[in-house]
């Protein structure tokens, strides 16, 4: 549609009100706000209003492609390109590997841009030649910045390849039998029908549709009267919205609520299953708010059958890398899980980028946006980057809302009773790893007292802290802190960036540290100061190879820049990279263009030099 004419709320009301049928009472209970005349439309029923009001006059439109016409076109296509694929039997093809979808999304309402720029076709291309048995493609035009020509364009360059074609999925806000044909005459081979936005007897009649032309549908649930309404509808394949599209807020166990209920009700779903003669009735696939091979082994383990991942993908500087990453077959994660406590080397990379002395919302948004897993305030008394309570809470705040969540991230941390040192410390930092695929705020302090600490950290309302002066091990304790704690230990270094014997200082480190802290960083001190860190030089690197070759993966940082990350990464791959003078304007204000540098330097970098193992 060439035109996108803007719409009054009333007549967005109106939009959602025509879908309701003449027996709303009966099946639109679930429908957010439905049946309160003070509702106010939430973003979600905002699109879906302008998508029903959009439709009717391309519709009206005396020149477009009528639903026969489409038929038409839709014939044409698959004799051209072949037939639709059925996305169930897709899904269950690939047990016991997740199946994924890799999602192809310019933009989005909460996001903003993400990559623009990029090719549908060849982007869908790099998904499926890696591994993606689905490509999800966003057809939504305002909003998203998609369109149909993006899913035509995937469809077409993953057909006749070395690899077995994947299912295209058009997804977009879908309300109507037109733009199910439309989807279909552009190559699609299954299409997103969202259950928070469609009353009870539509779905029906939507899922009925689908299936007279050969497609079988994803159905989106996200609370559970939506399971109640998808499974009474016929839905075969159910997705599950982490996101609650209404108030973007994202929870990842409402995968895990979802796949309980249907055990309760002894529905057949399970994806280990698919493998056999008797296929499960049911696939439960997870939509939203995954990025590492954790989440993927996370939901093999309830019996989910495929994860949709995009913004991860979309910014990846190596999608292929990327998706390899997610050991979607459960041997693969076995034998990185198996490889990472084992206490041989770390190599698996950098997989964290910390932007440290944020001060303020803007930049803490710049640095979520440029792909930064952990945002950094500092309370150190004698640092010029120091913040105050009310501008940490708006740190957080702001990253909170990036990450679409409304409270602290919970770190669920192992169990590490018979564990070594070195091994408590490779868990955990597993579990930061994961925790961290939505950006956290850290508290950091230096020689602050514990009930200082736990007073800002529960009035700023920080995810975890990190401790940076001569506190020791053991004060890096969740009891001590209050949440999780990152204990930095100083590399001591001339000016000039010379200290001592990297083994002996590689040794005493290991002998040092204990199971309490959930992470290690390494950071610059200057002989003859009194307190380390912001020294903005760097200290033998070689000393974190060693300390990672005995099996601890750490943090480094010290003189950190867009200039020298690159050197950083690929020569040393630390777990992770800490910078905050060197992406600065000025102390406190960081620069936008260092900022973006920096993380996407870092993450250019980690995908190359993981090339080699």
């Amino acid at each position: 549609m060439s035109s996108t004419p803007t719409y009054t709320d009333d007549q967005l009301k109106d939009a959602l009100s025509s879908l309701y049928g003449p027996n709303p009472d009966e099946t639109c209970s679930h429908l957010h706000g439905y049946g309160d005349p003070e509702h106010k439309l939430s973003m979600l029923q905002r699109i879906t209003a302008t998508r029903v009001l959009d439709y009717e006059k391309l519709v009206a439109d005396p020149t477009t492609p009528t639903e026969s016409d489409l038929q038409a076109k839709t014939k044409e296509f698959h004799a051209s390109h072949g037939p639709i694929l059925n996305l169930q039997s897709v899904i269950q093809s690939q047990s016991p590997a997740m199946a994924l979808a890799g999602e192809f999304k310019r933009a989005s309402p909460s996001k903003g841009d993400i990559a623009t720029n990029l090719n549908a076709g060849e982007q869908a291309a790099k998904y499926a030649s890696s591994g993606a048995s689905t490509i999800s493609v966003l057809t939504e035009t305002r909003w998203f910045k998609g369109s149909l020509d993006d899913l035509t364009e995937a469809r077409i360059q993953t057909t006749g390849q070395s690899y077995n074609r994947p299912a295209i999925l058009r997804k977009d806000f879908v309300i109507n039998k037109y733009q199910i044909i439309e989807a279909a005459s552009c190559g699609a081979d299954t299409i997103l029908l969202i259950v928070a936005v469609t009353p009870a007897d539509l779905l029906k009649e939507l899922i009925d549709y689908a299936r007279s032309i050969g497609m079988e549908p994803l159905v989106e649930v996200h609370a559970g009267i939506e399971l109640d309404v998808a499974l009474g509808a016929g839905a075969k394949v159910i997705g599950v919205n982490n996101r609650n599209l209404h108030t973007f807020q994202m929870d990842l166990s409402t995968t895990d609520v979802a796949a309980e209920e249907l055990k309760k009700r002894e529905l057949s779903f399970n994806h280990d299953l698919a493998g056999e003669s008797e296929k499960p009735e049911y696939s439960l696939c997870s939509l939203s708010g995954m990025s590492s091979a954790h989440d993927v082994d996370r939901y093999r383990q309830v019996g989910v059958g495929m994860c949709l991942i995009g913004e991860s993908l979309m910014r990846a500087a190596d999608p292929s890398a990327a998706i390899q990453a997610l050991c979607l077959h459960p041997d693969d994660y076995a034998s990185q899980t198996a490889q990472s406590v084992a206490g041989s080397a770390y190599t698996a990379g950098t997989k964290l980028v910390k932007v440290c002395g944020i001060t303020n919302p803007d930049d803490a948004l710049v640095a979520c946006r440029s792909g930064a897993s952990l945002i950094g305030v500092i309370f150190a008394e004698k640092s010029k980057r120091k913040v105050s309570p009310e501008q940490a809470s708006d740190v957080v705040n702001a990253v909170r809302g990036f990450g679409e969540r409304s409270n602290r991230e919970t770190i669920p941390l192992p169990n590490i009773d018979r564990m070594s040192s070195t091994q408590a410390l490779v868990a955990k930092s597993r579990a930061l790893e994961m925790a961290a695929r939505r950006p956290l705020v850290v508290g950091v302090f230096q020689n602050q007292e514990p009930e200082f600490i736990r007073e800002m950290v529960e009035k700023c309302g920080l995810d975890l802290v990190q401790l940076h002066g001569k506190e020791g091990m053991k004060a890096a304790s969740v009891e001590n802190c209050g949440v999780p704690a990152i204990r930095v230990v100083d590399i001591e270094t001339g000016k000039d960036g010379n200290g001592g014997a990297p083994t002996d200082i590689t040794k005493a480190l290991l002998d040092s540290v204990t199971s309490d802290p959930i992470a290690i960083l390494l950071d610059t001190s200057i002989k003859g100061s009194k307190e380390g860190g912001g020294t903005g030089v760097t200290f033998d690197w070689g000393i974190a190879e060693d300390v990672q070759n005995s099996g601890l993966p750490v943090i480094i940082a010290g003189g950190l820049k867009p200039d020298n990350v690159d050197d950083a990464v690929t020569k040393i791959r630390p777990w992770g990279i800490d910078v905050s003078s060197g992406v600065e304007e000025k102390p406190g204000k960081k620069n936008v263009d260092k900022v973006q540098t920096f993380v996407q330097s870092a993450k250019r970098a980690a995908v190359e030099a993981q090339k080699g193992f």
